[in-house]
């Protein structure tokens, strides 16, 4: 097992809002979980596999129909980021990735 895979470990479930009520409750896992999860798949499935925190907020809405504040999302995206969940993307303020080697899109185009 990869360190990679290693980090993913407990958060490969995906979107658990289909399993019933009673299966949820058996879980382990927490809110905050689901909703790194969450942000996960909409960043992938709607955005390309980047994203900034406003599309992250809508996708969010549009896919869950739950409503995250900005400041709380930030703050969630940020710790994901450090924690190697998701790759903040050098040179944009608030934007995000999944994929590692789109960390320096940004930076690499300048050059």
């Amino acid at each position: 097992m990869t360190e990679e895979n290693f980090k993913k470990l407990g958060r490969r479930l995906g979107d658990l809002s289909d399993l019933p009520e009673e299966l949820r409750a058996e879980l382990q896992i927490t809110k905050t979980d689901e909703l790194e999860n969450q942000i996960i798949e909409v960043i992938n499935e709607s955005y390309e596999g980047m994203a900034n925190i406003d599309e992250v907020i809508v996708g969010i809405y549009r896919k869950y129909n739950d409503i995250q504040k900005r400041q709380f999302l930030a703050n969630k995206m940020y710790r994901m980021a450090k924690t190697g969940l998701l790759y903040s993307v050098k040179g944009r303020k608030g934007v995000y990735t999944t994929k590692e080697e789109l960390e320096s899109y940004y930076t690499s185009k300048k050059n």
